[in-house]
């Protein structure tokens, strides 16, 4: 196999190679993935639980990786376990809050957050639309997932996305054109489908 042959592992390969007993290779998803987790995780709870789920994410999707069905989908598949963290640490703050927290102790000098929670419509929309581009997002073809990821989620520049990918600056940015656009497609069908 020649050197200018090798592209990185694809998330199934990898996937694989963890089922199969190769631990340590879970250290390359972690790697691919924890700067869309983490970001996935900020948008949901205060940044300074973001380290702390974004560990416990990567706990969960170690343990459980053997019981994903579609390898390829790894990266949705880590962040419906990301979500489920977060709600989970919702639901112990406010347990700790509804048990901890009498009338006589709330101080009305306090701050608080600085966003007020969400309402059960806003939040049921939100995560039906998160659903969706996940959905859309997962029924890319790799190399267009991967760009799209390393690009919104990462930041990363169209130059960074290249050296990391081994590919052309070209080939980044027809990746990008293209994976936009299908992903337009993609979440069009799957809102239509939804409202049908």
């Amino acid at each position: 196999m020649s050197t200018e042959d090798q592209s990185p592992p694809t998330d199934a390969t990898v996937v694989y190679e963890v089922v199969e007993g190769d631990t340590e290779a879970f250290g390359v998803l972690i790697d691919r993935y924890k700067n869309l987790v983490a970001s996935f995780i900020a948008a949901r709870v205060p940044a300074s639980e973001v380290d702390d789920l974004g560990q416990e994410t990567f706990l969960r999707g170690f343990r459980r990786v053997h019981t994903l069905r579609d390898p390829a989908k790894f990266s949705s598949w880590l962040l419906g376990i990301a979500s489920h963290v977060c709600v989970d640490w919702h639901r112990a703050r406010r347990r700790h809050l509804s048990l901890d927290a009498q009338p006589a102790d709330l101080d009305a000098d306090a701050p608080v957050d600085a966003e007020p929670p969400q309402r059960p419509d806003e939040a049921a929309e939100s995560k039906e639309a998160t659903q969706l581009l996940l959905e859309a997002l997962d029924r890319l073809p790799e190399s267009y997932r991967v760009t799209l990821v390393l690009k919104h989620m990462d930041g990363l520049s169209c130059q960074e996305i290249a050296d990391r990918l081994g590919v052309a600056l070209g080939t980044v940015t027809s990746r990008l054109t293209r994976g936009y656009q299908m992903l337009r497609d993609r979440l069009d069908r799957l809102s239509d489908a939804t409202v049908e």
